[in-house]
């Protein structure tokens, strides 16, 4: 025999002594090692629509399982299955990366799987699916093992009641800590991530790019901060504290308790807002692409931006000033912060609106908790401080005339928000200009002509660094940019994908419209990208237009594809089935690539 052989002989007959010890009187078995469950990616399966499933094994500390290949083959494979239901299909499972460790009876590192280990499933209900409560089983084969020994192969299996609803039926998403998994990898090629009525996009998209959710809290955390710097809520803070002082006579800890009863009223509307976010799911996201949404959504902007401007104020209405006028002491408090919104709206609102967008993508009710939660308490901060160390209000500077110049920074870059949200709706070079001219016009306002705040030393210098930056900011869209080489997508056709299939060939099907945004930022930045258009060779590209949403010919697209917003981009096999997880938002190059493992 050679040495290899020997070796493996060796190591297998290790392992079988470890089965074999005597551990009925330790009353191990491996149920009690590894207890396994089945969850949902939404609280009910939709008909015609994708959905996911995760398998989560709890393997007992100082245990574990086998990796789904392991290293050595003479290592049983720990396997996930999910058994067939009538209606529905399912993919390939997905499992997490392992983890390597060198063991007893072994002269090389094994692949593990150890703590709580989540398996996702892709799958889909068929549009013909009867409707009702069904019974999914999930099973899990595996051999639990310790350091010194090892528990018969065993069979687990884990049961999910749960419903199928009527096709266009919205539903919410559950389970959100599960999906999409860090580091996870598909079995035979399949990747994780996909399907569910409310995907998650990739961890490395959207504003918060490659960040863990400690980092994202400690962002809007900032932010929030930030925002009390800004005309709407900066004069509020001095006024809002003296109010809770006089109503305490005097009492640090009384001054202290109505400003908190303050921040926890502002954190449950913005708290509320998250949440509202988060269920509407991708309701809201495609809501706030229609053409007639972006043309008010850029109108309020305007009109806020005039406000800065001192054309008018904007202030909250009367059945709530009066309301919360009325009141003392806690409740009043307490109403003040919940009505808060209203009057800081016209600074704070176009980065809620942000926020909100980005809460509704990823479909987390926790999430959109969270974060708006957090923002609250940002905005909340200095009124927690100075409602306890009072005697720091003197030390605030007073909000005179450099304020006035700070709301004509703000209009300027509202004007040029608001052309930012027609972007969908104006060629390019126009977009370019009409979000140019306000920068360029603050620039040289606040370089030339502007006159407040010019007896602060500190603050004449300040004026010349905001106009230099707004016509820094400006260049970027007057400057032609450079064009790569992008996809060549063709119109999508039943003909050109019966072409495809009966070459065998894969497809990429990009369903976009005219107006969407986020379309139009995946021409341009996604997939002019070499590396994505090297992942694409050798695949049929399709095009399909949902520009004119209203049209009968769109309306029998979107249903036969289920396509609840644009942009989605369905990825199909030769075999003409679903084959990785789609794109339904804008990602960058490496985000889509993550599709393709190398």
């Amino acid at each position: 025999m050679t040495p290899r052989i020997l070796q493996r002989l060796a190591a297998t007959v290790a392992l079988l002594a470890l089965s074999a010890a005597p551990l009925s009187a330790q009353g191990l078995d491996a149920p009690s090692v590894v207890s396994v469950r089945l969850a949902s990616g939404s609280e009910k399966l939709v008909a015609g629509q994708p959905f996911r499933l995760a398998i989560v094994a709890t393997i007992a500390p100082g245990w574990h399982v086998n990796s789904d290949k392991p290293l050595e083959d003479y290592l049983i494979p720990t396997e996930a299955a999910v058994a067939p239901v009538e209606g529905l299909s399912f993919a390939a499972p997905a499992y997490p990366a392992h983890r390597e460790k060198k063991l007893p009876f072994s002269e090389k590192p094994l692949a593990l799987f150890d703590g709580e280990t989540v398996i996702v499933v892709e799958g889909t209900a068929s549009a013909d699916a009867v409707t009702g409560p069904r019974t999914l089983l999930a099973t899990l084969d595996f051999q639990p093992c310790n350091d010194a020994q090892c528990l018969a192969p065993a069979r687990v299996e884990a049961r999910l009641e749960i419903e199928v609803a009527p096709a266009g039926t919205a539903v919410a998403a559950a389970n959100a800590a599960l999906f999409p998994l860090a580091g996870a990898r598909a079995a035979d090629g399949a990747a994780p991530g996909a399907g569910g009525t409310a995907p998650s996009p990739p961890a490395d998209s959207g504003p918060f790019a490659g960040r863990s959710l400690p980092a994202i809290l400690g962002l809007v955390f900032l932010a929030g901060l930030a925002l009390n710097l800004t005309p709407c809520v900066y004069p509020l803070i001095p006024i809002t504290v003296g109010f809770f002082s006089r109503q305490s006579e005097g009492k640090t800890s009384r001054t202290f308790g109505l400003a908190l009863a303050y921040v926890l009223g502002m954190s449950v509307t913005y708290s509320a807002l998250g949440v509202f976010a988060a269920l509407s799911g991708s309701l809201f996201g495609s809501w706030l692409q229609k053409p007639a949404v972006l043309v008010v959504i850029a109108l309020i902007v305007l009109a806020l931006a005039l406000s800065m401007f001192g054309l008018y104020e904007i202030q909250a209405p009367h059945f709530i000033t009066d309301r919360t006028g009325s009141k003392a002491g806690v409740a009043g408090a307490l109403t003040m912060g919940l009505f808060v919104g209203f009057v800081a709206a016209p600074c704070i609102g176009p980065f809620v609106l942000s926020l909100l967008t980005y809460v509704a993508q990823q479909g987390s009710a926790a999430l959109g908790f969270g974060l708006f939660f957090t923002l609250a308490m940002g905005l909340g901060l200095p009124y927690l401080v100075l409602g306890t160390v009072s005697g720091s209000l003197k030390a605030l500077p007073r909000s005179g005339e450099w304020m006035i110049a700070v709301r004509k920074v703000f209009g300027f870059l509202l004007v040029a928000l608001a052309a930012w949200f027609l972007r969908p709706l104006l060629p390019e070079r126009v977009f370019d200009f009409a979000v140019a001219i306000p920068l360029i016009a603050g620039g040289a306002w606040f370089l030339f002509f502007e006159k407040s705040g010019s007896s602060l030393g500190w603050f004449r210098w300040t004026k010349r660094v905001v106009g230099i930056a707004l016509l820094a900011a400006a260049v970027p869209f007057v400057l032609p940019a450079k064009k790569g080489e992008s996809l060549a997508f063709q119109p999508y056709s039943d003909a050109a994908l019966a072409a495809a299939a009966a070459a065998g060939k894969p497809v990429v099907i990009d369903f976009f419209a005219d107006w969407c945004l986020p379309c139009k930022e995946l021409e341009k930045f996604t997939f002019t990208d070499a590396g994505v258009r090297k992942a694409l060779e050798g695949w049929v590209l399709l095009k399909a237009d949902l520009t004119k949403s209203a049209s009968p010919e769109v309306a029998a697209l979107r249903t036969k594809w289920n396509i609840q917003g644009v942009p989605t981009i369905v990825f199909l096999g030769p075999d003409g089935k679903e084959s990785k997880p789609r794109v339904v938002q804008f990602e960058k190059p490496a985000a889509f690539l993550s599709r393709f493992p190398k």
